[in-house]
């Protein structure tokens, strides 16, 4: 048996050498030639009896191969596993360039280092803040706003191309460069008119289809509008960056799209829910604020489960094996994240294991379904059509879960929602009310502060 051995090089590193005599690998290398030769059928000798000499300049390169990885695996293992050496990565070889080069005909001993990521000791320290857990605030007027959407998208839409501009007709717009130069810029588009700025809505509203109108500032004449966005999505020019401050434009009013909303009525409530569940405006508003607020209040979880795990990260102390780590990180030609991004992950990891561990939050068969269908939901858009009965999803999971890739996804998400569902219901909530519009603001914030930063090379 190859000779193993251990050292601790630091609190959370160590190293670990696999001593392999050339007795040992001469001795695995013949005994694997005797199976083989029984098989071997060669011109000249009769079959079973081709010299183990000849068989070794045949194959035994392939056999030295086989049996070294082997010898090494079980060795390395076993010692970690016997050995109950806790590690959060694969050992890791080093590379020795004075490590002789083997053949089946040139033996000699060799030894095979390693680098080894201990795993840490610590002890978790809950938060003690409270969290804000933001919910959507659902009154009287945020609900009609919903029912007035939804009588819109179920009404009729008339195509027009006289009469004047009304606040919430759709418009379809050329916008044209003014100037005496050959090659001007003129591009189609479409213009909503009840998400213009102000200035946009004082600039069409009330004027005739048909008619072409000045325009003094093409990048006021929508909400929140950029140089970069009026060259791509009004003017449609390739390059976003195009200077335009100098042009002229117009603006022709080509049609508008007028909806006439639909009535309150069972066409509108089937149209709604194909289902049968909703009859009445009561149960109407009552399934707009329960699609609306699951929706919301979903993603008021999932930013109050980003800050709790961010306050485990940094208010733990723990040491990690950084130069491992680093090593490992430069070696990842696939990785995007900073090494500082990857830091934080791997004490997330810790953290989660190590919880999970002292609170037996363990993965079960329901969560990982629970998980598969969630993802299959998604797919459709969050409706479950009549198809998808309780057998087709069984079905479903099951095709999932013999894929390997896909099994340690769904296992990794739900053990993941599993262990911050647990964490939540042992540290403190503030709930705060947002409307619709604060909501949106603080989840379009809260995506710009916590995305992750691009490369440098990016």
């Amino acid at each position: 048996m190859p000779n193993v051995t251990f050292e601790k090089t630091g609190n959370v590193s160590g190293r670990l050498d696999v001593a392999i005599t050339k007795d040992e690998l001469n001795e695995k290398i013949v005994a694997e030639l005797k199976k083989q030769r029984g098989k071997v059928s060669m011109k000249g000798f009769r079959k079973g009896k081709t010299p183990l000499s000849t068989l070794r300049k045949m194959m035994g390169n392939q056999i030295l191969s086989q049996e070294l990885d082997e010898m090494i695996k079980s060795s390395l293992f076993g010692y970690i596993e016997e050995n109950k050496i806790d590690l959060i990565f694969s050992p890791q070889p080093i590379e020795d360039e004075s490590m002789p080069m083997l053949t089946a005909t040139t033996l000699q001993d060799i030894t095979f280092k390693y680098d080894l990521a201990l795993a840490p000791e610590f002890e978790i320290k809950m938060p003690t803040k409270t969290f804000d857990r933001y919910v959507l605030k659902t009154d009287d007027a945020f609900i009609d706003e919903q029912i007035e959407r939804v009588l819109k998208q179920a009404g009729e839409t008339e195509e027009l191309t006289e009469g004047k501009v009304e606040k919430e007709d759709i418009l379809d717009v050329v916008f044209k460069e003014v100037g005496p130069l050959e090659d001007k810029i003129s591009n189609e588009t479409k213009l909503y008119v009840d998400s213009l700025s102000d200035a946009g809505k004082k600039l069409v509203t009330g004027k005739k289809i048909g008619a072409t109108i000045k325009v003094k500032d093409i990048t006021a004449i929508e909400k929140d509008s950029t140089p970069a966005y009026v060259n791509k999505y009004l003017l449609g020019l390739e390059d976003a960056e195009t200077d335009i401050s100098e042009k002229n434009f117009e603006m022709e009013i080509v049609s508008a799209s007028r909806i006439t909303p639909a009535e309150m009525n069972e066409e509108l409530f089937t149209k709604f829910d194909p289902t049968g569940e909703v009859t009445t405006e009561e149960q109407l508003r009552a399934r707009i604020v329960a699609d609306n607020a699951d929706g919301f209040n979903r993603q008021g979880i999932m930013m109050a489960n980003f800050e709790i795990q961010r306050e485990l990260v940094e208010d733990n102390d723990i040491e990690l094996p950084l130069e491992f780590m680093e090593r490992m990180h430069n070696e990842d030609k696939e990785s995007d994240s900073s090494f500082e991004m990857f830091q934080r992950g791997v004490k997330w990891m810790l953290i989660r294991n190590k919880y999970a561990e002292q609170n037996e939050v363990k993965l079960e068969y329901e969560d990982v379904k629970a998980e598969a269908v969630a993802s299959l939901m998604g797919m459709l858009g969050g409706q479950r059509p009549d198809f998808l009965t309780d057998e087709f999803i069984d079905n479903y999971v099951g095709q999932m879960l013999k894929d390997e890739k896909q099994s340690q996804e769904l296992s990794s998400n739900a053990i993941e929602k599993k262990i911050i569902a647990d964490i939540r219901g042992k540290v403190k909530f503030a709930d705060k009310e947002l409307d619709a519009d604060g909501f949106n603001d603080l989840i379009k914030t809260f995506n710009e502060e916590n995305a992750p930063a691009a490369s440098e090379e990016e």
